[in-house]
C-alpha cells in the first residue's frame, strides 16, 4: 500500500468513526436491543449464557460485548449505559471497512478504495452499526468469509483456509439467517466457475477447490466454533441441539407466520427512494446505481472471477431476501454489502472510462460530491431522526418518551420506604413491554405479565392501555393514574401509583413560584 492509499485509508476509516462513535445514547434502545441487554448482563455478572432456540438469535454479539463490559468501569447491569451495549457493533462497523482491503487484488485497489468509502458513509452501514443487534456482526464475518476465501483462491495457503472458516463458524454463531447467505455464495461459485472456465477446465476448476486438508483445516475451525459458542463454553450442551431446532420456527416466520410479513419491495423502497409524509427524502441511490454498473461491467467484461462471482451472489442474495415474506429493515444489510463491493467497482469503472484526465478529475468530483450527500443523510438518521418513523431504517423502535416514564418511577423510588425494592408490575399482551424491563432494572422486584392478574395492584403498576385496566377505578381512587407515555409508535402505557407513594412524590417536586 503506497502513501496516498494508506492516506485515503485514514480519511475513511476517520469518516466511519466520525459517523458511528458520538452520541451513542441519541437513540433509546429498540426493544430488541433491550432482550439483548438482559442477556448480555446475565452472562457478564453470573457467568452464564443459555442459548434460546425459539425467539433469539446466536451468541456471538453476547460473547463479543464482555470485553467492553470490562473495561466500562460499571460495577453491575444498573451502572450499564446504552453507549456501552453499542461499542461491540460499532467496532465490529468499523472493522469492516478495514476487510474490504482483503479483495484489492481481485476488484482493484480503485474499486476497494471507493467500496470502503461507501461503506464508511452509506446510511444503513452507519446506522445499524450503532444498534446493538446481530446484523453488524453477521456482515462483519460475512465479509471476512468471502475475502478469506478469495485470498485462499489466490495463494492455497491453509491459514487462508483457516480465516474463512473462522468467519463460517461465527456466521452460524451470529445469526440463523447465515444459511441463505452461504446458499448464496455456494450458487454464485458454482455458476462463476462453471461461466468461468471453458467446458475442459471446469471439471480440473472443481477439484481445484478439493484440497481436502484445507477443506478440513476450515471445516475443523467453523466447527470448533459452533461447538464453543453453542454449548456455551462447554457449560450448556443442550445448545448444540438447539442451534438446529431453532430452524423450526425461524421456517414458520420466514414463510409467512409473522407480524414482520411485507411485500418484496420492501428492502429497495428504504434503499432506493424513501419519503415519508412531512418527511425528508431519504435514498442510498448512488451506491444502488453503481452497484448495477459494477454487476453489468463484471458480468460483461469478465475480467476478473471475483468480479463475477460477486455480482452473482449479490443478485442471488438480493433476490433470495427480497422473496422471503419476513422482513425487518437491518436484515437488507447482508446483501448490502455485495451491493456496497459492486458500488466501488462501478465507481472505479465510470472514473476509468473516461482517458482524458480532465474527465476523471471530474468524474470523481462528482462521485465525491454525491458521496458527502449520502455522509449527510448518514448523519441525519443517527443524530437528526435516531428514533422517527420518517427514518427508512427505524423500525418498531422506542420512542424517546419514555425517558419520561423512567424518570417518574425513578423519582418515585427516591421517596418510597422501600426505595428500589419498592414492587413494580408491568402488565402488556404479547410481551409488548420490551424494553420496560431494561428500563427499569435499577428496580429489583419487578413482575411483567401478558394479561392484568387476579391482584394487579403494586405500588407501581405500568400497563397497556390497550388493557383498559381502570385501576385508580377499580381501586377506590387508593391508586392514581399518574401519567400516560408512548412506548412505540401508537402503544400507550398508563402508570398508576399508590395515592400515598404518589404524594410524597410529588411533595418533592419544585413548585412554580406565584
Amino acid at each position: 500500500m503506497n502513501r496516498w492509499s494508506a492516506l485515503a485509508l485514514l480519511l475513511i476509516i476517520a469518516s466511519a468513526l466520525a459517523l458511528r462513535v458520538p452520541e451513542l445514547d441519541a437513540r433509546p434502545l429498540h426493544n430488541d436491543e433491550a432482550v439483548n441487554a438482559v442477556k448480555v448482563s446475565k452472562l457478564w455478572q453470573e457467568g452464564r449464557y443459555v442459548y434460546d432456540p425459539d425467539e433469539y438469535h446466536g451468541p456471538a454479539l453476547h460473547y463479543a460485548t464482555l470485553p467492553f463490559l470490562w473495561v466500562s468501569g460499571a460495577r453491575n447491569r444498573e451502572d450499564l449505559d446504552d453507549s456501552t451495549l453499542r461499542l461491540a457493533p460499532v467496532a465490529f462497523g468499523v472493522g469492516l471497512v478495514l476487510l474490504i482491503w482483503l479483495f484489492a487484488d481481485g476488484l482493484g485497489r480503485q474499486a476497494v478504495t471507493w467500496a470502503a468509502l461507501f461503506t464508511a458513509v452509506s446510511p444503513a452501514m452507519v446506522f445499524y452499526s450503532r444498534y446493538f443487534i446481530h446484523e453488524m456482526l453477521l456482515v462483519f464475518f460475512t465479509a471476512l468469509v468471502l475475502g478469506g476465501g478469495w485470498r485462499y483462491a489466490r495463494t492455497r495457503a491453509a491459514h487462508w483456509a483457516i480465516v474463512a472458516g473462522a468467519g463460517l463458524g461465527l456466521m452460524a454463531a451470529t445469526k440463523e439467517t447465515f444459511v441463505i447467505t452461504v446458499a448464496a455464495m455456494g450458487l454464485a461459485g458454482i455458476v462463476t466457475i462453471w461461466w468461468w472456465l471453458p467446458p475442459l477446465r471446469r471439471v480440473q476448476g472443481f477439484l481445484a477447490l478439493g484440497n481436502w486438508k484445507h477443506a478440513a483445516l476450515a471445516l475443523g475451525t467453523a466447527f470448533t466454533i459452533w461447538l464453543l459458542f453453542f454449548s456455551s463454553f462447554f457449560t450448556h450442551f443442550d445448545g448444540l441441539l438447539d442451534s438446529v431446532r431453532t430452524y423450526i420456527p425461524w421456517f414458520k416466520r420466514a414463510g409467512g407466520h409473522s407480524p414482520h410479513d411485507h411485500p418484496w419491495t420492501f428492502y429497495l423502497h428504504r434503499l432506493a427512494w424513501f419519503h415519508p409524509a412531512k418527511g425528508p427524502v431519504w435514498s442510498e441511490g448512488l451506491i444502488l446505481v453503481l452497484a448495477v454498473v459494477g454487476a453489468v461491467a463484471s458480468l460483461v467484461e469478465r475480467k476478473s472471477p471475483l468480479r463475477c462471482f460477486l455480482a452473482l451472489y449479490t443478485i442471488a442474495l438480493t433476490a433470495a431476501y427480497s422473496l422471503i415474506p419476513y422482513k425487518t429493515p437491518w436484515c437488507l444489510l447482508s446483501f448490502h454489502l455485495g451491493m456496497v463491493l459492486l458500488a466501488g467497482v462501478g465507481a472505479a469503472a465510470l472514473v476509468g472510462f473516461f482517458h482524458a484526465r480532465s474527465f476523471k478529475v471530474m468524474t470523481v468530483a462528482m462521485l465525491l460530491a454525491l458521496t458527502c450527500q449520502l455522509s449527510w443523510q448518514a448523519w441525519r438518521t443517527s443524530f437528526v431522526y435516531p428514533a422517527d418513523r420518517r427514518n427508512p431504517y427505524v423500525y418498531a423502535q422506542t420512542v424517546p418518551d419514555i425517558s419520561n416514564l423512567v424518570r417518574r418511577t425513578d423519582g418515585i423510588a427516591n421517596v418510597a420506604p422501600a426505595g428500589y425494592k419498592t414492587v413494580v408490575k408491568i402488565i402488556a399482551p404479547n410481551s409488548d413491554y420490551w424494553p420496560l424491563p431494561w428500563s427499569l432494572r435499577r428496580f429489583k422486584h419487578v413482575g411483567c405479565y401478558q394479561n392484568i392478574p387476579d391482584d394487579p395492584f403494586a405500588p407501581i403498576v405500568v400497563v397497556s392501555s390497550k388493557l383498559d385496566a381502570r385501576l385508580d377505578e377499580k381501586s377506590g381512587r387508593k391508586w392514581i393514574m399518574a401519567g400516560l407515555s408512548e412506548l412505540r409508535p401508537g402503544n400507550f402505557f398508563e402508570l398508576y401509583v399508590e395515592l400515598g407513594l404518589w404524594k410524597r412524590y410529588v411533595e418533592t417536586l419544585p413548585r412554580d413560584r406565584e
